[in-house]
């Protein structure tokens, strides 16, 4: 499992899919034809997630090659390594958490967001303890002490918004990545706040799952596919392909994910099969999993909210000016052809 709980401190989530076949894909409208040659680009990436799913499909399943693309997947270890890599031109592209387009913007350092991966909190509260009821009201939490990745995590920071609006002071118990459900076997925590596949593998063990915090904060922007300004308009037919690949690739879990999983489980091997059946289930009913690449106002408003009260954003970040969706929007169509 030590593949799957590896996560930057300042959690940055996010994840995609495709659908693929053996003639060359049409262009998206108002590109050329794909090139001869394969056009190489590198997307990098925090960590190996399995809710970054459409990511590993579209490249394990040919939909990039089919678009003409050839591309490279590398790890940096973090959101700001991952803009690091695209600033300096060693990766076109970068699977992060989106509003850090508009914190590294405040640095002088402004990027785009041209798809959505991630679009929910992907944490559930699980337990082991038959004591502990299902919660459907933040006051529920009252006398509950829950074990979250630490402070300043997405998870730490949404964990500790829910105690508060229930009028708790939040008991949170903060654990390592990869120590939560440890720590719930303990007895060390009453509830856990924990990630696909772990929630699964959980479930699988004899936890129970009591609370979803995506569905309790809806569409949010957790990770998404950022580049440059000038690399994306540039190469706005390499980042057409890619992003249709993508919704191939979404497109692709959501209607065969009988040809999904396999591929997951090459990426991901020490997950079991009826364990990532589970979680990809949960992530697409969910909608952590979008159905397009299109990020919604509200999803990018709810995203900044949370850096601005964490203090990682102080000026106002419009999502016109840092989200591009025009891309996303071409995708629905060009992936709609095949």
């Amino acid at each position: 499992m030590r593949r799957f709980l590896r996560l930057p401190a300042v959690l940055a989530l996010t994840i995609t899919i495709l659908a693929c076949t053996e003639r060359p894909a049409a262009p998206p409208k108002g590109t050329a034809p794909p090139p001869a040659r394969p056009v190489k680009i590198t997307i990098a990436q925090a960590g190996d997630f399995f809710l970054y799913a459409p990511l590993y499909v579209a490249l394990d399943a040919g939909l990039f090659k089919k678009h003409g693309l050839d591309v490279t997947i590398t790890t940096t270890g973090g959101d700001d390594k991952t803009w690091a890599a695209v600033l300096s031109g060693s990766a076109q592209f970068g699977v992060a958490d989106p509003t850090f387009v508009a914190v590294a913007a405040e640095r002088g350092q402004p990027g785009k967001v041209v798809a959505s991966i991630v679009n929910g909190v992907p944490f559930w509260g699980i337990t082991f303890s038959s004591k502990v009821k299902n919660i459907s009201q933040p006051s529920e939490l009252k006398a509950l002490s829950v074990a979250t990745f630490p402070e300043p995590s997405t998870a730490y920071v949404l964990q500790a918004k829910m105690f508060r609006s229930g009028n708790i002071k939040p008991n949170i118990r903060q654990g390592a990545f990869g120590t939560i459900i440890p720590m719930l076997k303990a007895g060390a925590a009453d509830v856990g706040l924990e990630l696909e596949p772990n929630v699964s593998q959980a479930t699988n063990d004899g936890a129970r799952v009591v609370y979803s915090l995506a569905s309790r904060y809806g569409d949010f922007a957790i990770t998404g596919l950022t580049a440059s300004p000038r690399y994306a308009t540039q190469n706005a037919d390499v980042v057409a392909r890619t992003t249709c690949a993508l919704q191939e690739a979404l497109d692709l879990i959501r209607t065969r994910p009988q040809e999904a999983l396999p591929l997951l489980a090459r990426r991901f091997p020490e997950v079991s099969q009826p364990v990532a059946q589970s979680a990809l289930e949960r992530v697409v009913a969910d909608g952590i999993l979008p159905r397009t690449l299109v990020t919604s106002a509200k999803a990018w408003d709810s995203a900044v909210a949370l850096r601005r009260e964490a203090g990682d954003l102080h000026a106002a970040a419009p999502l016109s000016t840092y989200v591009d969706n025009s891309f996303a929007e071409r995708a629905i169509q060009c992936a709609s052809k095949h």
